[in-house]
């Protein structure tokens, strides 16, 4: 193989592994149908291809404190309707915290006893974690031009 083709290669793998991956959070009402959910979801996670992981969440079921401060932080918000919440998603502070618990479960990583909810549990708290939020918005366009600007500046 050539030194231009290998070089190529390295700098393509190179910006996969640089491209910066969002978390997207429907928040719905009770009242909102899944297929309505479902579109939505689907129409962010298409935007740009740099939606890694989404979630549907009831906004009355969910954690009362994140809620607040996503309020104090997006007071235009009407946390009443449907709305859209992006985070960055941070790996390096995913595998921090999940080498973190692992040390203090030695014997149980040792015997591959930590259950994976336990892993799941740590990557959903970060990636969804209110404070750090890039967006919050009623608006379901505002969302999808919030992504595919950040694909071009990636």
């Amino acid at each position: 193989m050539s030194d231009l083709m290998l070089t190529s290669q390295f700098f393509k793998k190179n910006e996969k592994a640089n491209q910066v991956f969002y978390h997207v959070a429907v928040f719905t009402n009770g009242s909102t149908d899944e297929d309505t959910s479902q579109a939505w979801t689907d129409q962010l996670m298409d935007a740009a291809e740099n939606v890694a992981t989404a979630e549907w969440i009831i906004a009355e079921e969910y954690d009362t404190g994140e809620l607040a401060i996503l309020k104090e932080r997006f007071p235009a918000v009407d946390q009443q309707q449907p709305f859209f919440q992006i985070n960055e998603i941070d790996y390096t502070e995913i595998q921090k915290e999940v080498e973190k618990m692992e040390s203090t479960q030695k014997w149980r990583k040792f015997f591959n006893l930590i259950p994976l909810t336990d892993y799941l549990d740590i990557e959903d708290r970060i990636v969804s974690d209110a404070s750090k939020s890039l967006l919050c918005t009623n608006d379901l366009d505002e969302a999808e031009r919030f992504l595919v600007k950040q694909a071009s500046i990636g």
